[in-house]
């Protein structure tokens, strides 16, 4: 019998992935009390401690079939607005909360069970209403794609070439190229530079849920959720918003700052989201430099192939008009035909109907839907 293969949901559409949700205890009905056990240090911008997960309580720790966790802790005297200070719960949630419709993500329909599997675990009671005005603080937002390991590799390598210089571990990259992670990430989940540079990373999903839960992977989820769907190619990009201030920042038009107002947000905000963070942490963008051929070539060659990439790829002129202003102004028929053949043969071997065409054409298009200008 054969099985199915489904297609991965929502590719190339930007939503939530996960994010920390804060309420004043005083607002729920009921809230799991041995929470108080184990106490969690929120900053007065909102930021929540750096070890969270380690100092919160984990619903699902005895429940592995789950293969998802739920954090949940309290924080005593939680500056909440100008002059009120009160204790408040914060809950992690997140995509895989919803099993199924992991790539979906968190939005007005998915929210519904994360809400009724946090009331079913009892970490808390309150309504759906209630639930809705909880305050968000580090919030993941993601967009993910499917290509070839070969033009991942290829896109990761652009990326790092791209990143603007610094020695400041809050702005720089870092490359993770391994069999089990291979990807970049710009700035730290902890930096106090998140307006100007907030934590971004692009990262291989795939690898991910091939990858054993013991080996920090995710593959008994993708088992038991999507065991239908393939995953191989998918790969992510996601920045994280840090807190009000960062919102603020970013002039969504929120008025409350609450979970309402983020499941409100259309698709044109969370692409303005990443493209901003992209924008963020690499230089003006140059198609041209996305490839570089595998074979050597002289320096002249390789001026000439820069020259045709510029003029085909950011300018967009077809060969024939690239090869007409490349050889303007020679006036020996001899030596004018002579650079044409190179031209021509540089544009067969290494742009046209090739493989290296084929790849450009792809990660340009991913460079595209992110916003890189």
């Amino acid at each position: 019998m054969t099985t199915n293969i489904d297609k991965v949901d929502c590719l190339q559409t930007g939503s939530i992935d996960s994010l920390k949700l804060r309420f004043e205890l005083n607002n729920l009905d009921f809230y799991d009390e041995r929470l108080s056990e184990n106490l969690t240090v929120i900053d007065s911008d909102g930021n929540i401690d750096s070890e969270y997960k380690r100092k919160s309580k984990n619903y699902l720790k005895d429940n592995p079939d789950k293969n998802y966790s739920i954090y949940a802790s309290i924080s005593e005297n939680v500056r909440v607005s100008k002059d009120k200070f009160t204790d408040c719960l914060t809950v992690l949630i997140n995509s895989k909360q919803t099993g199924s419709n992991y790539f979906k993500g968190i939005n007005k329909q998915t929210i519904k069970v994360i809400y009724k599997l946090l009331i079913d675990n009892k970490v808390f009671a309150c309504s759906f209403d209630t639930f809705l005005n909880g305050i968000p603080t580090d919030i993941d937002i993601k967009k993910d794609y499917e290509m070839e390991m070969d033009e991942y590799k290829e896109m990761i390598s652009v990326c790092e070439l791209m990143t603007k210089p610094s020695s400041n571990r809050d702005k720089g990259c870092t490359t993770f190229k391994t069999a089990t992670n291979y990807g970049i990430a710009w700035s730290v989940r902890t930096t106090s530079k998140y307006k100007t540079s907030p934590y971004t990373k692009v990262y291989h999903k795939g690898i991910e849920f091939s990858i054993p839960k013991s080996n920090g992977g995710s593959k008994e989820f993708k088992d038991c959720y999507l065991p239908n769907t393939n995953t191989s190619n998918v790969i992510r990009i996601e920045t994280t918003i840090k807190n009000k201030s960062h919102l603020f920042k970013l002039d969504l038009g929120f008025k409350k700052y609450n979970l309402n107002e983020l499941l409100n947000l259309k698709q044109v905000d969370l692409d303005f989201i990443l493209s901003t963070a992209v924008n963020a942490h690499l230089s003006p963008r140059n198609k041209s430099m996305s490839f570089k051929p595998k074979q050597s070539m002289s320096p002249s060659n390789r001026i000439y192939l820069n020259s045709l990439l510029t003029l085909t790829a950011d300018h967009n002129y077809s060969i024939d008009r690239a090869t007409n202003t490349l050889l303007n102004g020679i006036e020996s028929k001899v030596s004018k035909s002579r650079r044409k053949s190179v031209l021509t043969e540089l544009y067969t071997d290494h742009i046209k109907g090739t493989n290296y065409e084929a790849k450009s054409t792809k990660i340009d298009s991913i460079f595209d839907s992110l916003g890189w200008v």
